[in-house]
């Protein structure tokens, strides 16, 4: 072990996180890179309007709806439990340590690779660029720089982390938001109206708002985020819930905005146009506001896919750290750097595996692949878990200890609002697997289902390793124990 690491909390090493602890802005950087809603309208958009047509805009204020359901869930959680370990620490409140680990652990894992998928997306478009003014570049020589940079940044601390995310992500989004208001301004192609929320002009009705429902809700996925930085935030139960619902409600807003601005630049009744092209933003920038605006816009998305990545490596890292200073999982991972007390082992092994797995892959078939296979198996991973905090969330919400303390209206909250969250996510999970993608998407759900039991065997084997009390969950005035 390097002098300068030393072992993390509870251990007697120096506590994680900045010696002086973060702002709410700064934790909202975290938020804001897991959301990376640039980079996600660059992607979804075009497969929520295969059947959602022109009215995607719809189904993407659903999306924000549902998503304040899960939103109440996490920030509830967030107030009362001042932890990292996020899905690790809501399920095992409530169901012990064995469930938390596991959820933990899928949680984790699908925020671990997709630090590949961002920084495939991220190369992807910055090689568009470069084949616009006819130079052939390596999507490699930008991947792996990136991977280097996000193991450097998050390494020297958490502050320099979460400072550059909140720069880079709010930095794309005022550039797109620019341009798409430009669009609206010129009134599309036939004028900006309300017809973008009007599921007539969905190409399968409420079917199809459903469908694009799937893509709206997926743009939220992330926006807890900045609930990772329980233990290294000014005032978490203020702070941290703050960050959440900051960053949910920005995102929606510029989620709705962006997509009338597609919906009406592609004009209502042209769905199938906006369907059929990969990349809505790039045409509608360049038909509205000129080619070199399109170009930005590619830079834009490709900067909004580092800084997820950079976010990613951020929340995974602490993920881990939670469970393992729990005594479960690679305990031996959780050291913090005794200078910048950031998980330093732990960051440069989940970038070690993202460059790796991001090669391997993208080498042996392409980075699209990366972006499909790994994005699909990961989005799912983030599903179950949420399920798994809903349900957690109607166990522990309504102890009787907690319940004492609350108004009949926070009471029947309590309910309605994971129930909501439930009915949601049930309906994305099911839509993502029938009817049965094409080969190797439809391996997908067997890959999460493989990195539970990898989880249930990690943790079996941990938990013989440390005395039994130190696994079982116990409240104390500052969270988490």
């Amino acid at each position: 072990m390097s002098q300068h690491e030393q072992a993390g909390a509870g251990s007697g090493g120096p506590a994680l996180g900045a010696k002086e602890p973060l702002t709410t802005l700064e934790a909202s950087g975290l938020s804001l890179a897991g959301l990376a809603p640039t980079m996600g309208m660059a992607l979804g958009t075009a497969f929520a309007a295969s059947e959602a047509g022109g009215a995607v805009p719809l189904s993407y204020l659903l999306g924000l709806v549902g998503s304040l359901a899960l939103g109440f869930v996490i920030i509830k959680f967030a107030r009362r439990y001042v932890a990292s370990g996020v899905a690790f620490s809501y399920v095992r409140a409530a169901f012990g340590t064995r469930a938390g680990f596991t959820a933990g652990w899928i949680y984790a894992a699908a925020w671990m690779f997709g630090v590949a998928v961002n920084s495939a997306i991220a190369s992807n478009s910055l090689v568009a660029v470069f084949a616009l003014h006819h130079l052939a570049v390596s999507w490699l020589a930008f991947f792996v720089p990136m991977i280097v940079i996000c193991a450097g940044i998050n390494y020297i601390g958490v502050r320099p982390s979460v400072r550059a995310q909140v720069i880079l992500e709010l930095g794309s989004m005022a550039t797109l938001a620019g341009v798409m208001s430009y669009v609206v301004a010129r009134g599309g192609l036939h004028g900006a109206t309300l017809a973008p929320f009007n599921p007539g002009h969905s190409t399968k009705g409420w079917g199809g708002i459903g469908f694009g429902l799937i893509f709206g809700f997926s743009g939220f996925v992330g926006f807890e985020g900045a609930a990772a930085l329980g233990r290294e935030t000014r005032n978490p139960r203020r702070s941290i819930p703050r960050a959440i619902l900051y960053s949910l409600i920005g995102a929606g807003v510029f989620y709705i905005f962006v997509t009338y601005a597609l919906a009406i630049g592609y004009g209502v009744t042209n769905g199938h146009t906006w369907a059929a092209d990969a990349t809505p933003l790039n045409t509608i920038a360049n038909r509205y506001a000129g080619p070199v605006w399109a170009q930005t816009i590619d830079v834009m998305v490709a900067i909004s896919g580092f800084s997820g990545a950079m976010g990613i490596v951020t929340l995974g890292s602490r993920i881990y750290y939670d469970m393992g200073r729990h005594g479960v999982g690679a305990t031996w991972l959780v050291k913090v750097h005794d200078r910048f007390r950031t998980p330093t082992r732990l960051i440069l092994l989940i970038c070690g595996i993202a460059l790796g797995t991001g090669i391997l892959v993208g080498e042996l078939t392409s980075p699209a692949t990366i972006v499909g296979f790994i994005g699909t198996a990961t989005t799912l991973g983030d599903i179950i878990v949420y399920v798994a905090i809903c349900v957690a969330a109607l166990r522990d919400f309504n102890r009787a200890s907690w319940r004492a303390e609350e108004t009949r209206l926070a009471r029947c909250a309590n309910y309605i609002a994971p129930l909501v969250a439930l009915g949601l996510l049930g309906f994305a999970f099911y839509s993502s697997i029938i009817p049965v993608p094409a080969f190797p998407y439809d391996l997908a759900p067997y890959v999460v289902l493989l990195v539970g039991i990898i989880g249930l065997v990690v943790y079996q084997r941990a938990s013989r390793k440390v005395p039994a009390d130190a696994l079982v969950f116990t409240e104390t005035t500052s969270g988490l124990a």
